[in-house]
């Protein structure tokens, strides 16, 4: 589901939560320390909160406590949130992001049934037609 704004995003992010499907709200790494009423629905969030990933969990306290980790402990920690966030994005119901945002590279493999754009008549036709090459190109 694909909106114009960030804004526009978290509003219908907030509306299928409260339905109950799992949604995911994907978000530019700019704006992951950006709070919003729905940053707890956010990939990174989740991927933090995410249960059964003990060495991700070790790793992620161990880089926010000392602000870097060994290049080999980065090069793991790496492959571990890759593997949280593809799992996290696959069992999503919905995934939610902006326009531009749905050309993420974390969504390159996906495949949708569906895509959904919020207010796309009110919308510069170029990121339209964007999300749809993107779309049809897979």
């Amino acid at each position: 589901m694909c909106a114009p704004s960030n804004t526009a995003v978290d509003q219908l992010t907030e509306k299928v939560h409260r339905t109950g499907l799992k949604v995911v709200r994907l978000c530019a790494k700019s704006r992951e320390a950006i709070d919003s009423p729905v940053a707890f629905l956010s990939l990174h969030r989740q991927v933090k909160a995410l249960e059964g990933y003990g060495e991700l969990e070790k790793l992620q306290t161990l880089k926010e406590d000392q602000g870097e980790l060994s290049s080999a402990d980065e090069k793991r920690y790496r492959t571990l949130r890759k593997q949280a966030e593809r799992e996290l994005l696959q069992n999503a119901d919905v995934i939610c992001c902006t326009c531009v945002g749905a050309g993420d590279p974390r969504l390159a493999k996906l495949r949708f049934r569906t895509i959904l754009i919020d207010e796309s008549t009110q919308q510069l036709s170029l990121s339209v037609w964007y999300l749809l090459f993107w779309a049809l190109s897979r």
